[in-house]
C-alpha cells in the first residue's frame, strides 16, 4: 500500500477513504464503495475516534432482508458497516478488507438460509390456502374473497409482515404476533376504532393458514397471539314505540296501499317512478320487508335475495294455519331449515305479502338482479334510504340505523314480549330458527334487557333520599 494520504484527509476535511482508490487495498473485496470513515462523535454513544468501515453494494446483490432498506423496505438504504479499532487509515484498510469480507459471507449464507424457509414462508400457505378458497362455494364469494385479500395485502396486512414471506412458518413466533397486533392496534386507533374486531378476523386467516400448512408439518401449532379484548356493546334497536311509528309512518307513505289486500295486477298499478324512490309502491316494499324482518329475524343480506317461493303455508299440529320460511342460502352456508313466526299475527300479514307478490323477487322486485349475485344489485341502498327516510318522518333519530337495526329490534323486542325465550329451555330453539347462536342472544340483547330491568325493580324498591327531594315552596 501506498503511504500517502489526500491532503484533506490530513487537514480534517475528507471523512471518508475509499480502501482501493485512496488506500490501494487488495484481496477479496466485496464492493469497490468499502471505505474506511470517521465516526462522528454523537450525544448518545461514547466518543472514539477509531475508524469504522462500510459498503453499499448493488441493491440486485444486497442479500440483506428488502436490499437494506429501513422501515421494512419503505425506508433507505442502509450501509454494511463495522469498526476497525483502530485510527491508523492503512491498519483500519486491511481490517475492512478482512471483517467486510466476513460480513459479506454471513449475510449470503444467512441469505440461502432464507431462501430454503421461504419454501415453506406462510405466503406459500396463503397462496394454496386463497386457491382452494376461489373454488368453494359460497354467499357474496366476491366480497368474501376481496375481504380476505384485504387482510392479507391491505396496509398492515399479514403478507406486507418480514416473518410471513421471509420465515419458515415454522420459525413464526409470538413475538412476530406481537408486534403484528401492535402495528393493527395503532392503525386502527389512528381512524378511530378499537380495532378489535379486525384482530380476530387476522387471527382467523392466520389460523386457517397454519391448518394448511399441516399437511406439510403434522406436528405445527400455532403460537399464542395476543390477548383480544371482547368489547360487545349494546346494539342500536328500535324501541316497541319507535317500531310501531316507523311502520305506521310506511303504511301512510304507501297511501294506506301496504294494508290493503292488493292482487299482483294492483301492487304493479300503484303509482312509481324511477326518478324518485320516494313512491307509493316503493313505501309498500318497505312496510312488506320490514314485517318479514320483524317475523322472521333474515340478516340484511337475505333482503335483495328472498324470494316469495321461499315461503309455503303448512298446518300447525294444533290445526292452525302458518307460513314458513325456507331460506335456500344461509350465513356461510349453514345448515338450512324451516324458521318459524313466533308472533300470532304472522300468517295474516305474509300472506298478504305474498298475494301481491306471488312469484320472483319479495322486496323491491323492480330492481334487477341475477341469482348468485342479488347483493351487487342496489336493493340495499335502496332500503336503507327509505328506511331512514320513515324514521326521518316519524321522529325517529336515524343515527347508527341501518337494515341490521331491523333484526336486532327483532331479535330484542320478541325477547321482551316473551322472555322465556331467553332462558336454557327455549332459547337454544329460538336461537337457530333465527340462524344465530344462544351466546350471541347472550351477548347482543338478554344481558342488556337483564341490566334495564335490574335498574327498574331497584328504583321501585329503593325509597328515595330525604334531603334529595326539592321541597315545594309556596309563593
Amino acid at each position: 500500500m501506498g503511504r500517502s494520504l489526500p491532503q484533506e484527509w490530513i487537514d480534517g476535511t475528507l471523512h471518508t477513504l475509499n480502501v482501493v482508490r485512496d488506500l490501494g487495498g487488495k484481496g477479496n473485496i466485496p464492493h469497490t464503495s468499502l471505505s474506511v470513515v470517521r465516526q462522528k462523535p454523537s450525544a448518545n454513544s461514547r466518543k472514539t475516534k477509531n475508524l469504522k468501515w462500510h459498503f453499499l453494494p448493488e441493491k440486485a446483490d444486497d442479500p440483506r432482508p428488502f436490499a437494506g432498506k429501513t422501515n421494512r423496505g419503505r425506508g433507505k438504504r442502509t450501509y454494511i458497516e463495522g469498526t476497525c479499532g483502530t485510527t491508523d487509515p492503512w491498519e483500519a484498510a486491511k481490517v475492512a478488507v478482512a471483517a467486510s469480507q466476513k460480513k459479506w459471507q454471513e449475510l449470503l449464507s444467512q441469505s440461502q438460509v432464507r431462501e430454503v424457509e421461504k419454501q415453506h414462508a406462510l405466503s406459500v400457505y396463503w397462496e394454496r390456502w386463497y386457491a382452494k378458497a376461489e373454488l368453494e362455494p359460497r354467499n357474496n364469494q366476491n366480497r368474501w374473497l376481496s375481504d380476505k385479500r384485504n387482510l392479507w395485502n391491505g396496509t398492515t396486512g399479514v403478507g406486507v409482515q418480514p416473518w410471513a414471506t421471509v420465515k419458515s412458518i415454522q420459525a413464526i413466533t409470538s413475538n412476530d404476533f406481537l408486534e403484528f397486533f401492535r402495528l393493527v392496534r395503532e392503525n386502527c386507533e389512528a381512524k378511530g376504532n378499537s380495532g378489535e374486531e379486525t384482530k380476530r378476523q387476522y387471527k382467523t386467516l392466520i389460523r386457517n393458514l397454519f391448518k394448511e400448512a399441516k399437511s406439510d408439518f403434522p406436528a405445527l401449532s400455532c403460537p399464542e397471539f395476543p390477548a383480544i379484548k371482547k368489547s360487545v356493546r349494546q346494539k342500536r334497536h328500535f324501541t316497541h314505540q319507535e317500531w310501531d311509528q316507523l311502520v305506521r309512518v310506511a303504511a301512510e307513505l304507501s297511501g294506506g296501499a301496504a294494508r290493503r289486500s292488493l292482487t299482483a295486477e294492483e301492487y304493479l298499478g300503484l303509482p312509481w317512478t324511477l326518478t324518485n324512490r320516494q313512491n307509493f309502491r316503493n313505501w309498500v316494499d318497505l312496510y312488506d320487508a320490514l314485517h318479514l324482518e320483524w317475523f322472521y329475524y333474515l340478516r340484511s343480506e337475505d333482503a335483495p335475495r328472498l324470494r316469495s317461493e321461499w315461503f309455503s303455508e303448512q298446518m300447525t299440529d294444533e290445526g292452525e294455519p302458518q307460513v314458513i320460511c325456507f331460506l335456500e342460502k344461509t350465513k356461510g352456508d349453514r345448515d338450512k331449515h324451516d324458521t318459524y313466526a313466533y308472533r300470532p299475527d304472522a300468517f295474516e300479514n305474509v300472506r298478504r305479502i305474498l298475494k301481491r307478490k306471488p312469484k320472483g323477487w319479495l322486496n323491491f322486485p323492480h330492481i334487477k338482479r341475477e341469482i348468485g349475485s342479488e347483493n351487487e344489485s342496489n336493493v340495499g341502498e335502496t332500503i336503507n334510504f327509505l328506511l331512514k327516510k320513515a324514521c326521518e318522518k316519524a321522529g325517529i333519530s336515524t343515527k347508527g340505523i341501518d337494515w341490521t337495526t331491523c333484526r336486532h329490534t327483532a331479535f330484542r323486542l320478541t325477547l321482551e314480549d316473551f322472555p322465556e325465550l331467553g332462558t336454557s329451555k327455549y332459547i337454544r330453539d329460538f336461537a337457530d330458527n333465527g340462524h344465530t347462536s344462544p351466546s350471541m342472544l347472550e351477548e347482543r340483547y338478554l344481558r342488556f334487557i337483564q341490566r334495564e330491568e335490574t335498574a327498574a325493580r331497584a328504583r321501585a324498591a329503593i325509597q328515595p333520599g330525604k334531603w334529595s327531594l326539592v321541597k315545594r315552596v309556596s309563593l
